[in-house]
């Protein structure tokens, strides 16, 4: 701890500065990704090296790596290079969509100004082009999901039965089964009847296919991933970023599946 501009500081206040939760400080560090200095009274520091590792994290996590492929990285300084391209590469798809919807609503504000109305065409365009919202592609979300699970359990327990899950739905006959799913959810949620026969079928056909991964995993653990699964949606949805799902397909079949343990339909 030499050199007399250097600043060190504890858990609670590097977290604050950075951006991240002390849990996830706790989460980063078991997984090596950032190593403390340990006082002589034991107590965790950060100093520059430990914050600049942790700008990288959250770099990073942004991008929607997970946790393993990030301490890949950071342990390769050639790779890290080029971080900063990517993250430029980023922003500039971003500027131009922006630059798009900017000359779109300009053309429709002279339109409007001529005495013009906009066709039915115009205006379905207009807002599929300048609705600008910050994509969360599959990758970016799952990254996030998995980091809230790591954060909420520090076992590990839960991140494993995740890593499960995902397996279990890995290749490509799974994930065609899966869309298939997700089509067949989709009709029966636009249908709208939480008590039909064929959304119970459906439910029963889902419990059944992973009831494996329920025998296996502990009650408190399928909660906290339930609750990390909640969480996640929510920050997607505070932020109005476009979603790969319908969570309101997720939501109708929740439904389903608690009306039908009230009538003791369900275990």
């Amino acid at each position: 701890m030499s050199g007399e501009k250097e600043q060190w500081f504890g858990p609670g206040e590097t977290a604050r500065r950075v951006g991240v939760t002390t849990k996830a400080l706790r989460v980063y560090e078991r997984e090596g990704l950032v190593i403390p200095h340990r006082a002589e009274s034991r107590w965790r520091l950060y100093g520059p090296a430990q914050i600049g590792r942790l700008h990288q994290i959250i770099v990073l996590r942004d991008l929607g790596l997970p946790l393993k492929s990030i301490k890949k990285l950071v342990g390769d300084h050639s790779r890290l290079r080029g971080i900063p391209r990517l993250q430029r590469e980023t922003l500039e798809s971003q500027q131009d969509k922006i630059r798009r919807a900017i000359a779109l609503i300009d053309v429709a504000l002279c339109q409007i100004d001529e005495g013009r109305d906009l066709s039915l065409d115009e205006l379905a365009i207009l807002t599929k082009e300048t609705l600008v919202q910050q994509p969360t592609d599959k990758k970016k979300f799952l990254a996030r999901f998995e980091a809230l699970i790591a954060e909420q359990d520090p076992t590990g327990q839960a991140s494993r039965t995740f890593d499960e899950i995902r397996k279990e739905y890995d290749g490509d006959a799974h994930k065609a089964a899966l869309r298939a799913l997700m089509e067949e959810a989709s009709r029966l949620k636009e249908a709208g009847d939480v008590n039909s026969e064929a959304a119970k079928e459906f439910v029963r056909r889902v419990r059944s296919r992973t009831a494996g991964i329920r025998r296996s995993s502990p009650q408190a653990e399928q909660e906290l991933i339930r609750d990390a699964y909640t969480k996640t949606l929510a920050e997607a949805q505070a932020r109005s970023e476009a979603l790969w799902f319908d969570p309101e397909v997720l939501e109708f079949f929740r439904q389903v599946a608690h009306g039908m343990r009230e009538r003791g339909e369900l275990d």
